[in-house]
C-alpha cells in the first residue's frame, strides 16, 4: 500500500518543482480561503464517512477549513453539476462516487454535466469491493450454490439495491448477465434501507460495500457469500472472491474520487493532489479507512482519468444488455 502512495507524493512534488516561475507562484499562493467539497449524499453515508478524516487532515495541511457541504439527491446528479458549473478557482471540488460519473451518464437520458470533459480529476481517494451477501435463512453458502438456486426458481430470489442505477443494482445485473440468471429487483431509498431489507428478510440479497456489511456480518445477521474484488478483502479474509469462487468478470467497488471544475489550472490540482496524498499516508487516516474495509488508491491524475474512461464504457455496456431503465 505504501508503495504506490509514496510515487504518487514524489509524482505530485515533481509536478511542482517543475512548473515554471510564474505558475509556481500561484500554488505556493493557493488556498487563500476555505474549500468546499460538494457530495451527493446525506451525512454518515459511506462517501461522508470518507471524506471527513481526510477534510480534517487537509485542514491542517492547507492552512484553510475543508468544509463538506452535502447536496443529496438525483444519484449524485445535483452536486455534480454543482461542481461542474463553479469557477475554476480550485474551491469548489466533488468527492464523487462511483455511480455519479459513471453510471449515471448510461441510465440518464439528459446529464447535467459530462463527466469527461466537465471536471479536472484529482485523485481517487479509495474503493470498497461490494459484497454478495444474502440473509441466513438462504440455503446457500457459496456463490455457485446461489446461482443454482436462481436457476431452479427463475425470479423468486429478490436482490435490493439503493435504487435504480445504483452501484449494487448494477452489480446485481453483472452478476445476473454473466450467470444467465433471473433475480427480482427491489428498489430502495438508499443503501442503509437496502441492506436493513435483507438483514429483515424482506429480500434475500444484496450486493452491499464491505464496510456496510461488516457489523452485519460479524453478528451473523448477514451471510457474505464472495467478494467483487480482484483479491481478498482485509476485512474478510476468509471470504472468497467471486473468482476464486468460479465467477470471472464480476469485480465491483464502490470507488470516491476528488475532482475540480474543469479548467482548473494543472498548479492547482498538482498541489490538491500532492496534499491529499499526504493525508492518505498518515498512519491514523490508513487505520480509519482501511480497517472499514476500504482500499486508499491515491493515484494521479491521469490514472483517475483513464480509469474514468474505462468504467463509463463498462457500465453503458452493462445498462444496455440488463436493459436498465429509470422509471
Amino acid at each position: 500500500m505504501f508503495g504506490p502512495i509514496r510515487q504518487a507524493v514524489i509524482v505530485g512534488i515533481l509536478h511542482l518543482i517543475v512548473t515554471p516561475g510564474g505558475a509556481a507562484h500561484g500554488a505556493e499562493s493557493y488556498p487563500s480561503k476555505p474549500l468546499r467539497v460538494v457530495i451527493g449524499s446525506s451525512p454518515g453515508g459511506s462517501i461522508d464517512l470518507t471524506m471527513r478524516p481526510v477534510a480534517h487532515k487537509l485542514t491542517e495541511l492547507v492552512g484553510q477549513q475543508v468544509l463538506i457541504d452535502y447536496r443529496p439527491g438525483a444519484n449524485g446528479n445535483i452536486a455534480a453539476a454543482i461542481v461542474a458549473k463553479a469557477p475554476s478557482d480550485g474551491y469548489t471540488l466533488l468527492m464523487a462516487s462511483l455511480s455519479n460519473l459513471t453510471i449515471n451518464p448510461a441510465i440518464y437520458e439528459r446529464m447535467p454535466f459530462d463527466t469527461l470533459k466537465d471536471f479536472a480529476p484529482i485523485t481517487q481517494i479509495g474503493s470498497s469491493p461490494l459484497a454478495l451477501v444474502v440473509h441466513p435463512s438462504v440455503p446457500t453458502n457459496s456463490i455457485r450454490e446461489l446461482i443454482g438456486l436462481a436457476r431452479s426458481q427463475p425470479n423468486k430470489l429478490s436482490f435490493s439495491s439503493a435504487g435504480i442505477g445504483s452501484a449494487n443494482h448494477l452489480a446485481a445485473e453483472l452478476f445476473k448477465l454473466l450467470t444467465k440468471t433471473t433475480m427480482t429487483h427491489v428498489a430502495y431509498r438508499g443503501g442503509g434501507p437496502a441492506t436493513v431489507a435483507v438483514v429483515g428478510g424482506e429480500v434475500e440479497t444484496v450486493f452491499i460495500t464491505v464496510p456496510s456489511m461488516l457489523p452485519f456480518f460479524r453478528n451473523g445477521r448477514l451471510k457474505a457469500l464472495a467478494t467483487l474484488a480482484s483479491k481478498r478483502s482485509p476485512a474478510l479474509p476468509e471470504i472468497p472472491t467471486a473468482q476464486e469462487a468460479g465467477l470471472a468478470g464480476l469485480e465491483v467497488s464502490a470507488g470516491t474520487g476528488l475532482l475540480a471544475p474543469a479548467g482548473t489550472t494543472r498548479e492547482v490540482i498538482a498541489r490538491l493532489h500532492a496534499e491529499t496524498v499526504k493525508v492518505l499516508a498518515l498512519p491514523d487516516v490508513q487505520e480509519k479507512l482501511s480497517g472499514e474495509g476500504r482500499d486508499l488508491i491515491a493515484d494521479t491524475p491521469q490514472q483517475y482519468s483513464a480509469f474514468l474512461r474505462e468504467e463509463i464504457t463498462k457500465w453503458a455496456t452493462v445498462v444496455k444488455k440488463a436493459a436498465v431503465k429509470l422509471e
